[in-house]
């Protein structure tokens, strides 16, 4: 999660990684396309239903015939997809048992293309929402793991725009005393939204790490671009209406 430009029924600030082959499952006769609308319905407002099917038919083609890694990508960003939609819940459980499964399909997407920026952002991604569900040893390890993966995405793509968001959400979690830094933090924001000024989520965390320093109208304006961007955005709305209500 280059990025490309999208409507506003494309997948927040993603990639979208086209495999070579769109074969039918062999029961269902649905496609990867199938897939991928599912996925773009369901990401940005966090739609249980749309996710699931995206899950279901991934899942199905989810084998040796994925050479590039593809399907198993997408299928990473679904199993993401679905566990924020329970951390939004209180499902603490499924939440986890949806980015551990998440980060399983990312490491065979990864191995199977290991040049692949985006499926190492994806990675870190997966990586970081554990760390965030997890106990202090749990956080430390998926933290750790998390970091290591955005620095690899930008190794091999220093112009992916998520990947700089991935490494500025890693500075902003992560405790002063351990390298975390919210400046460092906003660096990689703005860098984020300079690369690809669509990219929705480089102005929500933007935002976040803006509210976090007391600059509440800064915040304000970073959260309302990147609704302005993704008016779909479940996330920089949420985190809007809480600015509102706290200020």
């Amino acid at each position: 999660m280059t990025v490309i430009s999208r409507d506003h029924g494309a997948l927040p600030c993603i990639a979208v990684v086209v495999a070579t082959t769109c074969i039918g499952s062999a029961a269902l006769g649905e496609t990867l396309d199938d897939a991928l609308r599912a996925l773009r319905a369901g990401y940005a407002t966090l739609a249980v239903e749309p996710l699931q099917e995206a899950v279901r038919i991934l899942r199905a083609r989810a084998d040796a015939s994925d050479v590039d890694g593809s399907t198993h990508y997408h299928l990473a960003r679904a199993r993401e997809g679905l566990g924020l939609y329970h951390v939004s819940r209180g499902e603490q459980d499924e939440a986890r048992r949806q980015f551990e499964d998440g980060v399983e399909a990312a490491k065979i997407a990864v191995a199977r293309n290991p040049a692949a920026a985006p499926y190492h952002t994806e990675l870190g991604n997966l990586y970081g929402n554990l760390a965030s569900q997890s106990g202090i040893v749990g956080k430390m390890r998926n933290g750790r793991l998390s970091t290591a993966a955005f620095a690899r995405a930008l190794a091999l793509d220093p112009r992916y725009a998520l990947a700089h968001v991935g490494m500025g959400i890693a500075k902003l979690e992560t405790p002063t005393a351990f390298g975390g830094s919210v400046a460092g933090a906003l660096a990689e924001f703005r860098t984020a939204r300079t690369l690809d000024p669509a990219c929705d989520e480089a102005w929500t965390w933007e935002g976040i790490a803006l509210r976090r320093q007391g600059a509440v109208a800064d915040a304000r304006s970073a959260l309302s671009k990147a609704l302005e961007v993704n008016p779909h955005s479940s996330h920089a709305r949420r985190e809007l209406i809480a600015l509102d209500e706290d200020f």
